[in-house]
């Protein structure tokens, strides 16, 4: 069973291994994660499985926006509708606190793209060479009004 819950310091080691086996590029250093807990407006999450972190997002919350700034699933529970059971839970958690949701993905992670769909986040727009390595960004957004 899925359990989610809020982010510890204790949790970084995990997190960051998550993070860099699934972003080649543009990956948080550690560093990065670790002031994550000294910002008022972040929001992080973990969800674990059998005691063992297997998800992490971290959400900006800016008025009554949300700004995913980063979420990842470990690569060997991909396919389960793990990424979906916790975002979908992390969201209806941040539902009485913000209006909206939005993220970037990069323009060929079709994968997520369909994920993030799938719990009704539109597109939006789309940033022309948002990522280090020159790939554009899809915007999208998920209101709260609308669902």
């Amino acid at each position: 069973m899925l359990e989610v819950r809020e982010m510890k310091k204790e949790d970084l080691p995990e997190v960051f291994r998550i993070n860099k086996e699934n972003f080649t590029t543009d990956a948080w250093s550690m560093e990065g994660f670790e002031r994550e807990f000294k910002l008022p407006y972040s929001r992080k999450f973990v969800a674990e499985m059998s005691g063992k972190v297997i998800a992490y997002s971290i959400f900006w919350i800016i008025e009554e926006e949300a700004h995913l700034m980063t979420f990842s699933v470990d690569k060997n529970y991909w396919g389960r509708g793990i990424g979906k059971e916790f975002l979908r839970e992390v969201l209806n958690r941040l539902k009485a606190e913000v209006k909206r949701v939005l993220l970037d993905v990069r323009k060929s992670n079709i994968r997520a793209i369909r994920l993030y769909q799938s719990l009704n986040f539109k597109i939006i727009g789309e940033r022309k060479y948002y990522y280090s390595d020159g790939e554009n960004a899809i915007q999208m957004e998920l209101s709260f009004d609308d669902s």
